[in-house]
């Protein structure tokens, strides 16, 4: 039984929509003008923006884990908080910034560094807490004394390797730094690539793409000579967009996808019967609705049966209402069992079941038919109550008007010829499919 229609699944989104390419050039535009007009400005208002990205995602990965629980996010979460600490350092120390006076230029370059490093090991670890546990002391312990280590060893025991020299620009071992994290970033996408299996399809292009900028962000700090120059400008929003992903692919895994998954499950639960797994009246109404607009446009044939249990009350009356679940439940598998995959079969109500079968003929239905009764038969043989089915069918062929209610009135008196009774909807004078 297919269940495409209303079982989407995963949302599949496009990251790079051609409204979100335009919004981000304009801002990338809006950036570079505040760049050239008041660099310091700029780089207060990219970096701190960086480190409320980096706040954001601990706070969304904690609060949403209940729902995710997602163990590579969180562990995203608890360690870039210290990431966003050191961007923080680096934002106050930078120079021109009057707010911790008495440093270099060297100091805020050294900060961005040990940041990187820090952020590069934590890309190249998470992957592997997409199937196992962590302990978030032993992570908070070894990430609060790592950031504690690299503030000491910078901005008050200057042991940390120099990284600017003012006059001359950047040192070897801050460009060799870059190139280091770069690679330590290739491996972290190929941990990634290799457990792409067991994430979230968006949540693994969202981390891939945000590696890929993390690396061009790199490679464009290796380029400038002046902290205030074009390639610093381009590193840092570089950096931006990384961040961003990052947080997108939090926010898409610990919010949009459970509330998704919610609404999901409780559309499902209005067109899905309870006991038997099968669709249920309503189920039914918006599938055909929506197979025979298109039946319609492709001009394809529609085959309805419609089922009923010959001798259901008396299986209730001798062996209880619990054996009549079991005979429902059983007619229900070797319905699904009978059909294809573009095929539906729905509980009406009581021991009524329907089956709608698309791109059908005469000689579909004369086939699905004669399978359901030879598997009745022979499921017949296995269950302590002899129980029988009677099954009418009805066609909608191209160019015919015929709406839901009469499909059905037609497919009801052939089962109930099969019975050699009347049809009760008949006796009344209508038959109102009511949804």
């Amino acid at each position: 039984m297919s269940v495409s229609y209303y079982d989407s699944g995963q949302r599949n989104e496009t990251f790079f929509t051609f409204p979100k390419i335009v919004a981000t050039c304009i801002l990338v535009i809006v950036f570079y003008y505040v760049s050239k007009v008041n660099y310091l400005l700029f780089h207060t208002l990219a970096e701190g923006f960086a480190a409320l990205v980096a706040f954001l995602i601990y706070i969304l990965a904690t609060s949403t884990y209940r729902h995710s629980k997602d163990n590579f996010l969180l562990f995203l979460g608890y360690t870039y908080v210290f990431i966003g600490v050191l961007d923080i350092l680096h934002l106050i120390t930078y120079k021109g910034i009057a707010i911790v006076q008495g440093y270099t230029a060297n100091t805020p370059t050294q900060l961005w560094i040990a940041g990187r490093y820090l952020e590069a090991i934590t890309l190249f670890l998470a992957p592997f807490f997409i199937t196992r546990n962590f302990s978030r002391r032993l992570v908070v312990g070894v990430y609060g004394a790592i950031t504690g280590f690299f503030v000491l060893v910078i901005m008050f025991y200057p042991l940390f390797p120099v990284c600017y020299i003012e006059g001359k620009g950047l040192t070897l071992f801050k460009i060799l730094s870059e190139y280091i994290i770069s690679l330590i970033i290739l491996g972290s996408a190929y941990n990634l690539y290799k457990r792409q299996d067991k994430l979230n399809p968006n949540l693994y292009s969202v981390m891939i793409y945000s590696m890929a900028f993390f690396i061009v962000s790199e490679l464009s700090f290796t380029l400038y000579t002046d902290v205030f120059g074009v390639m610093n400008f381009a590193g840092h929003i570089l950096k931006l967009i990384s961040y961003y992903l990052i947080f997108k692919g939090v926010l898409l895994k610990g919010i949009e996808e459970p509330y998704d998954t919610i609404f999901r499950e409780l559309k499902q639960s209005t067109i899905q019967d309870y006991l038997t797994g099968l669709y249920n009246r309503q189920g039914f109404i918006e599938f055909f609705e929506h197979e025979a607009a298109r039946a319609k446009r492709e001009e394809y044939g529609l085959g309805l049966l419609l089922l009923d249990l010959n001798s259901f009350k008396s299986v209730n009356d001798q062996y209880g209402h619990l054996a009549g679940d079991f005979v429902l439940k059983g007619l229900a598998k070797i319905l699904k069992a009978s059909i294809r995959e573009t095929d539906i079969a729905c509980r009406l109500g009581g021991d009524e079941f329907v089956v709608l079968l698309t791109d059908a003929d005469e000689e579909t239905l004369c086939l699905v038919t004669e399978r359901i009764r030879a598997a009745v038969a022979d499921w017949d043989q296995q269950i302590p109550a002899n129980v029988g089915v009677s099954i009418g069918s009805s066609l909608w062929q191209p160019g015919q008007e015929k709406d839901i209610d009469s499909f059905i009135r037609e497919a009801d008196v052939g089962m109930y010829r099969e019975k050699g009774e009347t049809s009760p909807h008949l006796v009344q004078g209508q038959f109102e499919f009511e949804k």
